[in-house]
């Protein structure tokens, strides 16, 4: 298999996690008892394990897409050192929100009922953690498309309706996110990573395609 095909599976494969990751997302309803937490931790480990991965492939296939279309100008290499940040900021993100605040959250189901204003407080401000971290993904990867778009686009590399999809698509997610109306709940962050799923399979599927090395 070349290095444009396993790097076609990477994304391909990376993006479909992300996308499972988000139709299985646990989302916590109100007081808990043990059990329903205990449920929930379950759910979130499994779920929050397979973003993990999914992270991991899509950085090895965007490391590979940019040896594929890098030129002088650096454009694609700036690409990749973005998605870089994008790739350690969600992994913080996915850390918090799949194991820390389930963990919290078993301890203030087991805690006496007076106590549990406390614990809302620590849930809140640890939520917070993870919405910085989810902001900073989002943006930097959209960022890392854009560029790489601009790249394909100056230079080639993928076909020119992905490029411009890139180059649009990035843009609104940023938007979004800087004027409040995207927020990084489930509903929205499944929309972001809907929006550069589409991208990045498009690419792969291109990269698969494509003869040589």
């Amino acid at each position: 298999m070349t290095d444009n095909r396993k790097s076609a599976v990477a994304l391909i494969a990376g993006s479909l996690g992300g996308l499972v990751t988000m139709a299985t997302h646990p989302v916590a309803h109100g007081s808990m008892t043990t059990e329903q937490v205990a449920h929930l931790m379950s759910l979130s480990g499994v779920a929050h394990s397979l973003a993990m991965v999914s992270t991991l492939l899509l950085f090895l296939g965007a490391f590979g897409l940019t040896q594929s279309i890098a030129r002088a100008d650096r454009i694609a290499f700036a690409g990749i050192i973005t998605f870089s940040l994008a790739c350690v900021a969600v992994l913080v993100a996915t850390a918090v929100s799949g194991f820390i605040v389930p963990s919290i959250m078993e301890r203030m189901a087991q805690d006496a009922a007076d106590a549990a204003h406390q614990w809302r407080i620590v849930t809140f401000s640890i939520f917070q953690i993870n919405q910085a971290f989810s902001r900073i993904y989002s943006v930097a990867a959209s960022i890392a498309i854009i560029l790489w778009s601009v790249s394909a686009l100056r230079n080639g590399g993928f076909a020119r309706g992905i490029a411009v999809y890139g180059s649009i698509i990035s843009p609104l997610i940023i938007l979004g996110i800087v004027v409040g109306h995207l927020r990084m709940d489930v509903h929205g962050m499944a929309a972001v990573v809907l929006g550069q799923a589409i991208w990045f399979i498009l690419v792969g599927s291109q990269l698969w395609s494509r003869p040589g090395a």
